[in-house]
């Protein structure tokens, strides 16, 4: 396949001569017989032109100021043994002219060997496999991944981004930037295939359980994710096989459990899934961490019974939509959202502190500051046409 050389293209570049050089000291070399001009020879070889036999030379060449020969490999490397006066004194004089020639090209195409031979076995690796294969790791490579489908309906074929592939995977990433098993390429890609393998045998099991979709997606890649860092600095020193990716995942899939039967409902789920402290369980087990996921749902239905008793009917009635929509139980809060000056990044800033603190001065603030913007929009119906904030607002 195409694909898979396309890391080493550039090697086809490589200066013949080059490595020429490096073949006169081989008595017995599996190519074909040398066809040079006469000059050439002289120079690799360090042999007279005088000592060339003319029954070697190429009649159909038309320079005749510089003749073509052609040799075999043996045959050139007797004369050259001869010339220099033995195998010892040939090596010096190939030695002598690599230590004066300019290797900056070949240490240019040697950079370019260790920046692609990632790409070249991951293109082999990902690409290279039976059709049968193939559909099935691209199922499993691309299953509840988000993706440009325009770039993934390349797959395999000489023009797609395969860079963008190995972006899609952490590991293949850091696969791709040399930060696997300690830089080899051969055993980095085997730890990537260890990876899938596990991927395929994990989708298989929580596919055989009777979930929803979400749930299944979340245990996926929660595991996934978790299993990654949880193994991450041994990845980058070691191959790590399949078994101890299956060890992880256990700790990782017995953690999400216990985060989904702490959350209770989906609707928890997905509102606690961003909260630092989702995080530090998955990374530590800690038990703390679930004990304020606890605290933090309790305040966030405290806040919503108290926005839905009855004597608060007529704030519901009178708060502009952003605002209503923080209030409500199902409201996920993102802490790119608590800055600026706005309405809503201030009472943000208020609920926030509240559900992580539980401090009860947060929660009187909260209430305090919703009230007012009620007044502030029943006082702007009745007075104004247009939008008029509260003169006792404070931001």
């Amino acid at each position: 396949m195409q694909q898979t050389i396309a890391g080493f293209a550039v090697l086809r570049d490589t200066p013949p001569k080059y490595w020429v050089q490096w073949l006169t000291l081989e008595e017995m070399v599996p190519l074909p017989p040398v066809h040079l001009m006469d000059c050439e020879i002289e120079d690799i070889w360090g042999i007279s032109k005088d000592l060339l036999d003319e029954k070697h030379k190429d009649e159909s060449s038309e320079d005749t100021n510089s003749p073509v020969y052609r040799y075999d490999w043996k045959e050139l490397h007797s004369i050259a043994k001869k010339y220099h006066g033995g195998y010892a004194k040939l090596q010096s004089h190939v030695l002598q002219k690599i230590s004066i020639e300019n290797h900056e090209d070949l240490e240019w195409l040697y950079c370019q060997f260790i920046r692609n031979r990632f790409q070249w076995l991951f293109s082999y690796w990902l690409f290279g496999l039976s059709k049968s294969c193939a559909k099935q790791l691209q199922r499993i490579y691309l299953w509840w991944k988000r993706y440009d489908k325009r770039k993934v309906s390349c797959w395999g074929s000489t023009d797609c981004d395969v860079q963008y592939f190995a972006s899609l995977h952490s590991i293949t990433e850091d696969y791709w930037n040399g930060k696997l098993a300690g830089g080899d390429e051969n055993m980095g890609i085997q730890t990537v295939e260890n990876y899938f393998s596990m991927c395929r045998s994990l989708l298989a099991w929580i596919l055989g359980r009777k979930w929803g979709r979400f749930k299944q997606k979340k245990v996926y890649q929660d595991t996934l994710d978790g299993v990654y860092r949880m193994l991450k600095v041994e990845l980058q020193m070691s191959v790590v096989n399949h078994d101890q990716f299956w060890s992880a995942a256990k700790v990782q899939m017995l953690r999400i459990c216990t985060l989904e039967d702490t959350a209770g409902n989906y609707v928890n789920w997905k509102i606690i899934d961003s909260l630092p402290c989702y995080r530090l369980y998955m990374m530590s087990g800690d038990p703390f961490y679930l004990e304020h996921i606890r605290g933090f749902l309790t305040r966030k239905q405290f806040i919503s019974n108290w926005f839905l008793k009855e004597e608060n009917f007529w704030v519901r009635n009178l708060l502009p939509e952003n605002l209503f929509q923080l209030l409500e139980y199902d409201t996920k809060i993102y802490e790119e959202r608590l800055h600026g000056d706005t309405m809503t990044a201030y009472l943000t800033r208020l609920i926030w502190l509240y559900l992580h603190s539980g401090q009860q001065l947060y929660i009187e603030a909260m209430k305090g500051f919703v009230y007012e913007c009620a007044y502030a929009s029943f006082s702007s119906q009745v007075y104004e046409s247009g939008n008029i904030i509260s003169p006792y607002f404070h931001f």
